[in-house]
């Protein structure tokens, strides 16, 4: 039987790629690094693709670590001559995630250490480009983004302040809000870019274990009904929450911070959950995909999600700790 580390999947011989398919898997790559910064709100999206991208790759031909890199060299001597040599290099930021789920995967590493594993690389790839480019500007680019959202509420603020037709109740409601947000933001700042990462790395794992099997036969993780977080880091929930009410202001914030990133992470299994049981109870697809955006989309949903999330840690929903075996496959999460 063949392990998964010895996986060459593909339908091409040996997983290997003629010389004009090869031109053809290199420059697909390079656009995808180039059209986000041609024109953002309409190929931003893509930018997120660009880890599943690289698992893709890895798994479907031999080279594919090759087509990679040669779409990114393709990509920044492109964006030498249309100005955007900075967004590819921000993007190539995400090659190593992708890089880091697909060798997670040829481990058979499980979803929660191959997600750990990638979020360390993409949060390292982000502090790396975040250093080099506050030492090459003179600027650190979050001090500069606070400063910039604070000159954008004072001028909002003047705007309404000045506009007769505003009422002084509404106005009042709004300098509170807009003072909350500039008081709260720089605080959590840290979370919301983790939390940024873990979903750019959770929708890979997601997207990749549909996608992959179509491309190739096989799975990278075991079907995302299955997924399960070790129970033990319920104790760093709790931790993180009790640091929140201590009297000092330090660690508050590193505790709500940390509170903000381990919830996200148990809304994941939360989600898990949800997708385990619309499985068994064979709901039509159509309506698990409609249950699923007004799940994430929805507060309520989120908050639902995350006890869910959390309630699986002691009330083992799924049964998944009496046999871990007894799951259904599924490829129509």
């Amino acid at each position: 039987m063949i392990g998964q580390a010895e996986v060459i999947v593909s339908t091409d011989t040996e997983g290997r790629a003629s010389t004009s398919a090869s031109l053809v898997y290199i420059i697909l790559f390079s656009l995808a690094l180039l059209l986000p910064s041609i024109h953002v709100g309409l190929f931003g999206w893509i930018y997120f693709m660009i880890p599943l991208l690289v698992l893709i790759y890895q798994y479907r031909w031999r080279n594919g670590l090759k087509f990679v890199s040669a779409g990114l060299i393709l990509a920044l001597a492109v964006s030498l001559f249309i100005s955007s040599v900075e967004i590819v290099i921000f993007s190539a930021a995400l090659i190593p995630v992708g890089y880091s789920l697909a060798q997670s995967a040829f481990r058979s590493d499980s979803p929660a250490l191959s997600g750990f594993k990638g979020l360390i690389f993409l949060v390292s790839c982000w502090l790396i480009l975040l250093t080099v480019q506050t030492a090459l500007i003179g600027v650190n680019p979050i001090g500069e983004f606070l400063g910039s959202l604070d000159s954008d509420i004072e001028r909002t603020l003047d705007h309404y302040r000045q506009n007769d037709s505003v009422a002084p109740e509404t106005l009042v409601i709004l300098e509170e809000s807009f003072f909350q947000m500039k008081s709260i933001l720089p605080k959590i700042l840290v979370s919301m870019m983790i939390n940024l990462a873990l979903l750019v790395i959770w929708s890979t794992m997601l997207l990749g274990n549909r996608l992959v099997p179509r491309f190739t036969g096989y799975h990278p993780w075991p079907d995302h009904q299955t997924w399960r977080l070790p129970d033990k880091l319920i104790w760093l929930l709790i931790g993180a929450a009790i640091i929140t009410i201590v009297p000092a202001a330090p660690l508050r914030i590193v505790g709500g911070n940390l509170l903000i990133c381990i919830g996200l992470i148990y809304i994941f299994q939360g989600f898990a959950v949800m997708s385990f049981f619309l499985h068994k109870w064979n709901v039509p697809q159509v309506v698990r995909f409609l249950l699923y955006a007004m799940m994430l989309f929805q507060s309520f949903g989120t908050v639902l999600l995350l006890i869910l999330g959390i309630g699986e840690v002691w009330f083992d929903f799924r049964g998944s700790k009496k046999d871990p075996q007894d799951y259904q496959n599924n490829s129509d999460q």
